[in-house]
C-alpha cells in the first residue's frame, strides 16, 4: 500500500507540472521591446553654383523672359522726348508677340521656338483678354501722344503721355494714369513668371524622380526645377555675378539689402536641386518653402519700394504714376502664388488702396499700404531703397 500510495503522489505532481507548462505555452509573457529604427539624413554636397551635370542650360523659362524683354521694349519706344518725331506702336504687334506668332522677336531662336507667353498666363480675371485689350488701348494712346509730342497730353479720362519736369522722362498712361508698359511687364511677370515657378515648385510632388524616366538625363523633377529656376532670371553663379540679372533677378537684387533675399533664395534653389538628385524629399520640402517665401517677401519688399517713390514725387506726374504703376502691378502678383502667405482679403484691401482711377488716389492711402505690407511680411519699410 505505501508503494501504491507513492506512485499516486508521484502522478499527481507530473500531472501538475505538465498542466502548468501547458498553461505556460498558452499564455506568454510579453514581448520585448523592437529596437527603433532612426531614419537617417541623407548626405551629399550642395554645389555653390547652379551647374548640376544634368541640368539644362536653356529652358523655356529664359526664352520667355526674353520674349517679354523684346515686348515691352516697343512699348518704351514711345516714351521718347524727341520733340520731332513720336513713335507710335501697333496692337497686333503686341498680340503676335504675346502669342509668338508673325515672327516678330529679333532674339535667336526666339520665332521658332514654339513657345509663347500666351498659354503660360495664369488667367485669373481674365487676364489674357484684359491685357490684349490694353494692348488695342496702347496703340490708340501712342497715336494721340503722336500728335502732341511735346506736352503733357494725359490726364484723368485722357489718355496719352506724362512727362517729368525734372527727369526729362515720359512714360505712356491710359485714362486712368496707368502705365502701358508697366501693366504688359509687372503683369506678365506675375502671371507668367511668378505664377509658373510657384506652381511648378508647389506640384513637384506629382512628378517622378525615378532613373526609369530620364530626358536628357534628368528626371522630371528635376527638369522642373530647372524651369523654376530659369524664372528667376539670374545667372548661374548668383549672387556672386550680378551680370545680366532679368526682372525677377534684378528685383531680388535691389531689396537685398534690406531683406538678404539674393543667398535666401538662391542658397534654396541649389540646395533643392541637390534634394532632388538626392532623393531627400524632406530636404527638397524645405529648400521649395524657403524659395517660395522669400519670392514671396521679395514682391512685398519691392511693392514697398514704389510706394515710397510715389511718395516721394507727388509734383511729378511721369515719376509718380510710374511708381504707383510699378507697385500696383506687384499687388496684383501676389495672387498667382497658390502657396501665398498673405491673404485674399489683404489684396483685395491693397488694390482697394490704389483704386481704379490713379489720379484720384488719396496720398494717405500709400502710407495705409506700405503699413500693411510691414505688418502682413514682418518687413521694416525704413530699411527698404
Amino acid at each position: 500500500m505505501k508503494s501504491l500510495t507513492y506512485l499516486s503522489t508521484m502522478a499527481f505532481a507530473a500531472l501538475l507540472t505538465f498542466s502548468s507548462c501547458k498553461k505556460d505555452t498558452k499564455e506568454p509573457g510579453p514581448e520585448p521591446e523592437p529596437t527603433p529604427v532612426v531614419p537617417t539624413t541623407p548626405t551629399y554636397t550642395i554645389p555653390t553654383s547652379y551647374n548640376f551635370s544634368n541640368s539644362s542650360a536653356t529652358v523655356t523659362s529664359t526664352q520667355r523672359i526674353a520674349m517679354l524683354g523684346e515686348l515691352t521694349t516697343y512699348i518704351r519706344s514711345t516714351h521718347t522726348m524727341t520733340t520731332a518725331t513720336q513713335p507710335t506702336i501697333t496692337a497686333q504687334k503686341l498680340k503676335d508677340m504675346y502669342s509668338n506668332a508673325a515672327s516678330q522677336f529679333t532674339g535667336t531662336g526666339l520665332n521658332a521656338s514654339g513657345i509663347q507667353l500666351k498659354d503660360k498666363t495664369g488667367n485669373l480675371l481674365s487676364f489674357q483678354t484684359l491685357l490684349e485689350a490694353n494692348f488695342d488701348d496702347a496703340q490708340l494712346a501712342s497715336i494721340a501722344a503722336a500728335a502732341n509730342p511735346t506736352t503733357t497730353t494725359a490726364s484723368s479720362g485722357v489718355k496719352g503721355k506724362l512727362i517729368s519736369p525734372t527727369l526729362a522722362r515720359a512714360i505712356l498712361v491710359d485714362g486712368n494714369g496707368f502705365e502701358y508698359k508697366e501693366y504688359a511687364e509687372k503683369g506678365l511677370m506675375g502671371a507668367v513668371f511668378y505664377y509658373q515657378a510657384t506652381t511648378i515648385l508647389s506640384t513637384l510632388s506629382a512628378l517622378d524622380n525615378t532613373t526609369l524616366t530620364l530626358v536628357n538625363g534628368a528626371t522630371a523633377q528635376e527638369r522642373a526645377w530647372d524651369e523654376a529656376f530659369g524664372y528667376f532670371g539670374v545667372p548661374t553663379d548668383f549672387p556672386t555675378n550680378l551680370n545680366g540679372l532679368k526682372n525677377w533677378g534684378s528685383y531680388c537684387n535691389s531689396v537685398n539689402v534690406a531683406i538678404g533675399s539674393n543667398s535666401l533664395i538662391m542658397n534654396a534653389f541649389l540646395k533643392g536641386r541637390a534634394a532632388i538628385v538626392n532623393k531627400d524629399t524632406v530636404g527638397r520640402n524645405a529648400a521649395r518653402a524657403a524659395v517660395i517665401n522669400n519670392w514671396e517677401k521679395v514682391v512685398a519688399a519691392k511693392c514697398i519700394s514704389y510706394l515710397k517713390g510715389a511718395k516721394n514725387n507727388l509734383s511729378d506726374p511721369a515719376t509718380l504714376h510710374h511708381n504707383l504703376s510699378e507697385g500696383w502691378g506687384f499687388v496684383l502678383a501676389f495672387q498667382y502664388n497658390p502657396a501665398k502667405t498673405i491673404s485674399n482679403a489683404d489684396i483685395t484691401i491693397l488694390l482697394n488702396y490704389f483704386g481704379t482711377n490713379l489720379y484720384n488716389m488719396p496720398t494717405g492711402n500709400l502710407d495705409l499700404a506700405i503699413a500693411k505690407l510691414e505688418t502682413v511680411f514682418g518687413l521694416n519699410a525704413s530699411l527698404i531703397p
